[in-house]
């Protein structure tokens, strides 16, 4: 098997360690190192579209999500692609799959999961007061879940939403009792909280395999997704949220079928020893 080394955009510059250390990958450097295979990993940037189009070595695209919305409105993107139709791409679901089609790109899906599955056993216990984790940004709160949130918090009264990222006197859940802002946490300590809960949710409609659904299920417990996975429990409008979080309140067994489908296929790439 050909050795691959990694090239990583600025613009998701803080996954790359974690990428190269999961990955196993070596970081590429440059024009120097100009007959190596190389994985592109994200290309947002005209560097980015620069730099793959200089190389000359085997290439291979890891797409990350908002790089394809960016790709469908750039021509000159597009046209750079195109005059490499050998190149390999990779996506990790069936919505960023489609954005890809559109632009002319046919890329192979593959879930990616940047930390080690060892540390996240299964340790799913059930409730009847099922907490419930989302992460999100400030200043992005609608993107991430807030308004859902809002929308449902007074439906199921007997669940909590945990909300990482999300500033703790946030304005939004003022005066809703089962919601928690916890503001940005370490790694470390949101890796531990987690455990505690029965389900990480994810609410965006244009996503890559967000760590809190790969987090929630590799933990045994039922992550809720807007965007289809296998084995992860889907919805499309508030009230089929609503009744997931119910059948969650009742659920007495942990998601083995889940977790043990994803330790199977997560970043199962040709590029990996």
């Amino acid at each position: 098997m050909e050795d691959f080394k990694i090239r990583c955009s600025q613009s998701v510059i803080g996954f790359k360690d974690r990428a190269i250390k999961t990955w196993g990958l070596e970081e590429w450097k440059g024009w120097t190192d100009n007959n190596a295979s190389v994985v592109f990993f994200g290309l947002y940037t005209k560097h980015d579209y620069d730099a793959f189009l200089r190389h000359k070595g085997k290439k291979i695209v890891f797409w990350c999500g908002s790089d394809i919305l960016n790709l469908q409105g750039n021509y000159d993107s597009r046209r750079v692609l195109k005059l490499f139709p050998e190149t390999e791409h990779y996506c990790e679901n069936e919505v960023e799959a489609e954005g890809l089609r559109r632009a002319g790109i046919e890329a192979k899906i593959v879930p990616s999961f940047l930390d080690d599955i060892e540390k996240f056993p299964v340790c799913f216990k059930p409730s009847e007061n099922p907490q419930i984790f989302l992460c999100g940004h400030d200043k992005r709160e609608d993107e991430y879940g807030v308004s859902v949130v809002e929308r449902i918090a007074d439906k199921v009264p007997f669940a909590t939403f945990h909300i990482y990222g999300i500033d703790k006197d946030s304005p939004y859940f003022s005066g809703i009792k089962n919601v928690v802002c916890h503001g940005k946490v370490p790694e470390a300590q949101f890796n531990e909280e987690i455990k505690g809960y029965q389900a990480g949710m994810r609410t965006n409609d244009h996503d890559g395999f967000s760590e809190v659904i790969a987090k929630s299920v590799l933990l045994g417990q039922y992550p809720i997704s807007k965007i289809k996975y296998d084995k992860i429990w889907n919805y499309t409008t508030d009230e089929e949220l609503v009744d997931l979080i119910e059948k969650l309140k009742l659920t007495k067994e942990p998601n083995i079928e889940g977790r043990e489908h994803y330790q199977k296929i997560l970043n199962k790439f040709p590029f990996i020893k």
